[in-house]
């Protein structure tokens, strides 16, 4: 075994090349699969809105098969679901920062 030598137009440089790319892409994986991650403590589901008059008067809501919620009368989150009754739509549930109890988005 002896010396080995390089072609003229030397051989190290499209090798650093390529370990430069596989870095890049290996650090683009890991940083997707973090953000995928953290995805994974959020929970969504579509269910329709329904209540009976009575319920309503109440702060009863039924949300898809499943689901009954109780609005305090007078609340933000009351007056949404009035609002909302017999439509259908997306609640997202996720763990709270700790910085605010609720909140309503437009």
């Amino acid at each position: 075994m002896g010396n080995r030598e390089f072609p003229a137009g030397g051989g190290v440089e499209p090798v650093r090349i390529a370990m430069t790319a596989w870095t890049v892409l290996a650090l683009l994986l890991v940083g997707l699969g973090a953000g995928w991650a953290s995805d994974r403590d959020e929970a969504t589901a579509t269910v329709q809105v329904t209540s009976a008059d009575h319920e309503v008067q109440e702060g009863y809501f039924s949300l898809g098969d499943s689901t009954t919620i109780m609005a305090k009368p007078g609340t933000d989150l009351h007056r949404f679901l009035v609002r909302q009754r017999g439509k259908t739509i997306r609640i997202a549930m996720s763990e709270a920062d700790g910085r605010e109890l609720s909140q309503i988005r437009r």
